[in-house]
């Protein structure tokens, strides 16, 4: 006797399946590879930031030294001390400019800030400059009184983060 064959025939496979596996793969691994160069500039822009948030605050602190400086009750000879200039005998550049900075490295006060007590620390540099006197805004209008001078100095200050790569330049005058 002879009974009927009760296994299936062989079905031809075409793989439809393997190509839209693959297909989702290659589509998850572009999403994967934007979110992670995405996430990455991210990271950069974040760093940077914190960068010239220190070089701000680096200038800030320094800039707070220079006046304490200032405050003393004797300045010390403008002519004979790095970083101290005089409008006349020793004039100071335009402190604008980073090339004046740069020039001059070793002819300035330095100032230097551990921001997170982790042991990096931030520097600074500080020139100061006698300005011309100007007329006190105390003082009174009358022709004949001799209107009171009042000495004025800048404080210029370029501070950097913690890399050394990002810097500020800040300026403040002062009435002594």
């Amino acid at each position: 006797m002879s009974t009927p064959s009760t296994i299936p025939r062989a079905r031809r496979q075409r793989g439809s399946v393997l190509m839209v596996a693959l297909m989702i793969l290659i589509v998850l691994t572009l999403l994967v590879l934007a979110a992670t160069r995405g996430s990455t500039l991210m990271e950069r822009l974040v760093g940077n930031s914190r960068q010239l948030d220190q070089a701000f605050q680096t200038a800030e602190a320094a800039l707070r030294q220079g006046e304490g400086l200032l405050d003393q009750p004797e300045l010390p000879n403008i002519l004979d001390t790095a970083g101290w200039y005089h409008h006349n005998d020793k004039p100071a550049p335009d402190w604008n400019t980073p090339a004046a900075w740069d020039a001059a490295a070793n002819g300035k006060l330095a100032y230097s800030i551990d921001h997170d007590g982790d042991g990096a620390v931030a520097q600074a540099q500080i020139a100061i400059e006698e300005l011309p006197p100007v007329p006190d805004p105390g003082g009174g209008l009358n022709p004949t009184e001799q209107p009171q001078e009042s000495t004025v100095y800048r404080v210029s200050v370029r501070g950097y983060g913690e890399r050394g790569d990002t810097f500020v330049i800040l300026q403040t005058t002062y009435r002594r």
